[in-house]
């Protein structure tokens, strides 16, 4: 092909559409409070009349949640899982489970769901910027239809909830954090002091309240 006729076709070729590293980081703040809230509380989604979908299908809000918990569990890990193999990275551990009936080995992650959602979220958020150049949009976009999916179902009768952890303002320090949820927003402040996270301190704030988790059910 002459060099111009492929330079035009370069110009041509439509560039896949990314998602902003922010975004996903985001995503991943809101998906481990996600876990955190449906493993806390197993609210019940609330009901409307003439809804229909998934949501009416189980029979007691504790099934729901947990089936929304091990989604988010799966999923993250399956991102983990991914991006560790193309770095050529520890992936996250697997024990053989036996046969199936082809005669194939059967394989599933080793460790608890606890410890796959911190491990998966401590790996994925600094390497947000890796994922999104190595995966196009449209893939990733399973992660915020999660996210949106469980806000809308638990909107209307949990708009705010409290997580384990002390408000760091100095002035305070009380164990009254909370996330506040609902139409066009989703943010963390403290009850007490009114004390706004920034967005830069999400990182610390949710492996503080991961491990506070991980702590109380140890």
């Amino acid at each position: 092909m002459p060099a111009s006729d492929a330079i035009q076709s370069d110009i041509g070729a439509e560039k896949p559409k990314r998602m902003s590293p922010k975004h996903l980081r985001r995503t991943l703040y809101w998906l481990a409070l996600d876990w955190v809230h449906l493993q806390a509380v197993f609210p019940n989604p609330p009901k409307t009349e003439g809804r229909t979908g998934k949501v009416q299908d189980y029979g007691h809000p504790a099934e729901w949640a947990s089936a929304k918990a091990a989604e988010i569990v799966d999923m993250m890990t399956c991102w983990h899982d991914y991006l560790a193999e193309e770095r050529s990275e520890r992936q996250p551990r697997r024990k053989r489970m036996g046969v199936n009936n082809d005669g194939d080995d059967v394989w599933a992650y080793a460790v608890n769901h606890k410890q796959r959602i911190v491990s998966a979220w401590k790996y994925l958020e600094p390497r947000c910027e890796m994922l999104v150049a190595l995966v196009d949009h449209d893939a990733l976009r399973e992660l915020p239809d999660l996210h949106y999916g469980i806000r809308r179902a638990l909107g209307a009768t949990t708009p705010k909830y409290t997580l384990p952890v002390p408000c760091p303002s100095n002035d305070c320090g009380l164990r009254t954090l909370v996330r506040v949820q609902g139409a066009g927003q989703d943010f963390i402040s403290c009850d007490a002091c009114g004390y706004t996270i920034k967005e830069v301190h999400y990182p610390f704030l949710i492996r503080l309240t991961l491990d506070a988790v991980l702590a109380e059910v140890a």
